[in-house]
């Protein structure tokens, strides 16, 4: 489905929204507050890669919806490449993960004159010669960006690729059903010395997508503890990235890229922005959660990372189901993010069922840093430890 670019909503509409905001909770729920398995102890069942799911009756345009998700088999995904080279008692783990519909990022790393090519061998894959399934990326192409990008500016040679590279990809993507993430750990726009110059830039690029007439996009906002590095998440300051970035023109914005909250956080937290959002004349906004990491849910400042003396973004991993302040592989992908399975709270089920699309693999904590390599211990560890239930394959019953 094309993402159409909101119009103001009347009055009525932003006093509803102000209500909604004002109703919720203002303090940030506990990250012990987590979803039950309640069907872990169950069978496996048919997921969104094997059957297409409904949208629920609250959100009733979801563009995730109906459809089949594909599964990228092949030399552009790590946990693929492992895969498919691994042997009986490794694929028996990775079945977990691989199996699964995940995000693949694409950066700079991706030359200019070959990303609309690589991009087509990616969605020719996923699709596996069913042009309605959905395909997943991330654009994660400014340079510099994260920690670097505090450090200098864009210069006009990079400027000018970004661009070109935007161009390039779209054109590569056509009208592919996509799901498209832009930018994560967006946060980092604030510790920029030219905001306004990559604002405008990530602007051109949401822009450029989500006028394709199949894509979604969703512009990353943070996580439920993070909008802006050491300054705490404020949603007032996470839909402010949203705004800056062209949200404008999008679906809606992304949750938890590269952070460890759970969904029940992400969820509440996402509602708020959305809600802030329409108060401020945005129009309705749906959002995505990444669970492929929520396992166990931690604060980023209560995660233990995997060696002493690590970086956060290297979390040790869960080696049991009762080990906490670790990751460990969450809800599977899906658009049935209500569904009584998750274990979640009353009120969280009510605003998933409304404003969020989809519960998505965009995360990647079985790559060492959550960016490469893959570690094949990292993820058995995790596919070991979910509390979730496997994939139905052949060998489960299917």
């Amino acid at each position: 489905m094309r993402s159409i670019p909101p119009r103001w909503r009347p009055a009525a509409a932003l006093v509803a929204a102000g209500a909604l905001l004002a109703a919720m909770v203002v303090s940030t729920a506990e990250p012990e507050d987590a979803p039950r398995a309640v069907h872990a102890a169950g069978e496996p069942r048919a997921e969104v890669w094997q059957v297409a799911e409904a949208a629920y009756p609250e959100n009733a345009d979801n563009p995730l919806a109906a459809r089949v998700w594909g599964v990228y088999q092949g030399p552009q995904d790590q946990v693929s490449v492992a895969y498919q080279s691994a042997g009986t008692k490794q694929r028996a783990d990775l079945d977990v993960i691989a199996l699964r519909p995940r995000t693949k990022w694409y950066g700079a790393f991706v030359p200019d004159a070959k990303i609309r090519a690589s991009v087509q061998r990616y969605i020719a894959s996923s699709q596996n010669g069913d042009p309605e399934k959905l395909v997943q990326l991330a654009v994660f192409r400014m340079r510099p960006w994260e920690h670097a990008a505090c450090q200098r500016r864009s210069t006009t040679a990079e400027r000018r690729s970004y661009r070109r590279w935007i161009r390039e990809l779209a054109a590569g993507i056509g009208a592919t059903p996509t799901l498209a993430i832009m930018q994560p750990d967006a946060p980092f726009l604030w510790c920029v010395p030219d905001r306004a110059v990559k604002a405008r830039l990530l602007t051109y690029a949401t822009r450029t997508l989500a006028a394709l007439p199949r894509t979604a996009v969703y512009l990353d906002a943070g996580a439920a503890d993070w909008c802006e590095n050491g300054k705490g998440n404020d949603p007032e300051r996470c839909a402010q990235i949203l705004k800056l970035t062209g949200v404008k023109h999008a679906r809606g914005f992304a949750l938890d890229s590269t952070h460890y909250m759970g969904p029940a956080e992400n969820v509440r937290h996402g509602a708020k922005i959305a809600a802030i959002l329409a108060r401020d004349g945005y129009g309705t906004k749906h959002f995505i959660v990444d669970t492929a990491k929520s396992g166990r849910p931690t604060r980023w400042n209560d995660m233990v990372p995997s060696t002493k003396g690590g970086l956060r973004d290297d979390a040790r991993v869960c080696t049991a189901t009762v080990t906490d302040r670790c990751v460990t592989l969450g809800i599977p992908p899906t658009v049935r993010v209500g569904d009584p399975a998750w274990g979640l709270p009353d009120d969280v089920v009510a605003l998933a069922r409304r404003h969020v699309d989809g519960f998505v693999w965009f995360g990647r904590p079985w790559l060492y840093r959550q960016a490469d390599p893959f570690v094949m211990k990292r993820a058995r560890a995790m596919a070991r430890s979910t509390p979730w239930p496997r994939p139905l394959t052949l060998g489960s019953g299917s």
